[in-house]
């Protein structure tokens, strides 16, 4: 009987990879290679002890399916091998682009990201990036393409749908940036920042407060640590006049919040206790604002007018007098002022 070596036999199926960084999947196929490998060198050492003709007829058998069983393996192995070569030349161009547009060369931040979609044009993460760079160079119409290819591939991508809704806004499409972040809840109804950013264009834009403040009410059930979800609530609830529960709201947010120095929530919360006539928590709200960030005007307006209602005028003319040096607040505080300096001539 004619025997042939089993390194001459398989030669054509063994595939060196020894240069490539397998996925989970070619470490798989390669211990299944390695496992038929074992089981061929058996038949081989079977095959050599001399078997009878019936023997040596089936273990040949065995060996023609386990040779097609290496081959299919390494098929794949191979598909598994360019895979991984795509992938790594899809993520050096990504990275590339986010170099660049860390140091500002936008513009070849883009040419990096587009060489990512041309390998891979359901890298959701290029396009993002790509709007990005776009949104930098004041390409918005670009920029916003660019984000809807993101969350075209990845529908569950929040980014881009953010993204998106402040291009939009930015540009004065607030009824657009309503859908786009819409839409950004019908995908993704668990994610707390499309309600925020809705919220607020609501507030800043639309001035409905009470869809405002219903926004940012479910964007802290969603994340119970929302500082900006809280504090924004808290504006809208004010609006409304809501003042309790505009004040427990500011309150969650002091409490919740990582930032150290925070101090429109104080400032806030001067505002809704001059409404409530409680002016010495106005005062004293005021002046947490004002240890956070000196010469702040709006704070510093609020405590003056705590002070000119408790009597406290020299102390209400030096708030004032903050205000001044705050070009839009100047006339406010001169205003003031003048009425404290000469409330003899405004009682008449």
């Amino acid at each position: 009987m004619r025997y042939f070596s089993p390194l001459a036999m398989l030669l054509f199926f063994t595939l060196s990879i020894s240069t490539v960084v397998s996925t989970g999947y070619s470490q798989d196929f390669e211990q299944q290679r390695k496992d038929l490998l074992s089981k061929i060198h058996e038949i081989d050492k079977k095959l050599g002890d001399s078997p009878s003709p019936q023997e040596y007829d089936d273990l040949s058998q065995q060996r023609k399916e386990i040779e097609a069983q290496i081959k299919d393996v390494t098929e794949k192995l191979e598909a598994d091998v360019d895979a991984m070569k795509k992938i790594n030349a899809v993520k050096k161009a990504y990275n590339e682009g986010n170099a660049a547009y860390k140091f500002g060369d936008y513009q070849g931040a883009i040419s990096h990201y587009d060489r990512a979609i041309s390998l891979d044009v359901s890298f959701y993460k290029a396009h993002y990036g790509k709007g990005l760079a776009l949104k930098k160079l004041r390409k918005f119409q670009e920029a916003i393409i660019a984000h809807q290819g993101a969350s075209k591939h990845n529908p569950a991508y929040v980014a881009a749908y953010i993204a998106e809704g402040k291009i939009l806004k930015q540009i004065g499409k607030n009824d657009e940036a309503l859908k786009v972040l819409t839409t950004a809840i019908e995908n993704n109804p668990g994610s707390e920042r499309p309600y925020y950013e809705l919220g607020a264009i609501y507030l800043d834009y639309k001035k409905d407060y009470n869809k405002a403040a219903a926004n940012f009410s479910k964007a802290t059930q969603l994340k119970s640590d929302y500082d900006l979800a809280f504090y924004s609530l808290g504006v809208s609830l004010t609006e409304l006049a809501r003042h309790d529960e505009a004040l427990i709201a500011l309150d969650t947010a002091l409490k919740v919040t990582t930032k150290k120095k925070w101090y429109r929530p104080h400032h806030r919360k001067a505002v809704i206790y001059n409404k409530q006539s409680a002016f010495k928590s106005a005062k004293t709200a005021a002046d947490e604002a004002l240890k956070l960030k000196a010469n702040f005007a709006p704070a510093a307006y609020e405590a003056g007018k705590a002070c000119k209602e408790l009597e406290l005028f020299d102390q209400a003319v030096a708030y004032f007098e903050i205000c001044k040096k705050d070009r839009s607040w100047k006339k406010m505080g001169e205003y003031e002022i003048d009425l404290i300096v000469n409330r003899e001539k405004y009682a008449r």
